[in-house]
């Protein structure tokens, strides 16, 4: 079974992916929007803060009225479980502290529903991310199948979740599908 049962929105198992090529595969999502927008993109970027400097595995700044500049933050997981609601809590402390404005929380295990709720209270986009083959659905009984040549399945693709009330709302990310990470990142 590809999915989570007791969490239908997240994959069963973790997508098996180096940090680098996780990393790099989003920096390629972002690049995409960065021709769309006028905007530009640091991979691995330290950032001062009150109490000190972190690292982020990624820092988009994007220039808006003339000058004003919003920053959102990048972070890449490679867990074995969902996020919890604690790791975004502690995100969002991060975002405070550097005066960011936004934030993107990318996870290979997907998160729980108490860390979609938090994520959608602050304005942290919460994407899993996952083989592409998650994505591919048959009706056969088997359910093992790999997708044909033809479904042009990428290699990797993401699943931006969107927590309302007691629905979650799943939109696929990949190379031809990066309109609902533009939106997040311009507000639309």
């Amino acid at each position: 079974m590809k999915r989570n049962p007791t969490s239908p929105w997240n994959p069963s198992r973790p997508c098996d992916v180096t940090p680098k090529e996780f990393e790099k595969q989003v920096l390629s999502w972002l690049e995409l929007i960065a021709k769309i927008n006028s905007f530009s993109f640091r991979h691995r970027k330290n950032l001062s803060g009150v109490s000190g400097e972190y690292e982020f595995d990624g820092v988009v700044k994007l220039e808006v009225f003339r000058g004003a500049e919003i920053i959102i933050l990048i972070e890449c997981k490679r867990y074995r479980r969902p996020i919890e609601r604690e790791k975004l809590l502690s995100f969002y402390s991060k975002l405070q502290e550097v005066r960011a404005h936004k934030a993107m929380f990318f996870s290979t295990s997907g998160f729980q529903s108490g860390a979609l709720g938090y994520a959608k209270n602050k304005g942290i986009a919460c994407l899993t991310f996952v083989n592409g083959d998650f994505l591919y659905e048959t009706r056969d009984y088997n359910r093992n199948h790999r997708p044909p040549p033809w479904a042009n399945i990428p290699k990797y693709s993401a699943i931006l979740l969107e927590k309302e009330g007691d629905f979650i709302s799943c939109n696929t990310i990949d190379k031809d599908h990066v309109k609902k990470l533009k939106d997040f990142i311009t507000n639309q």
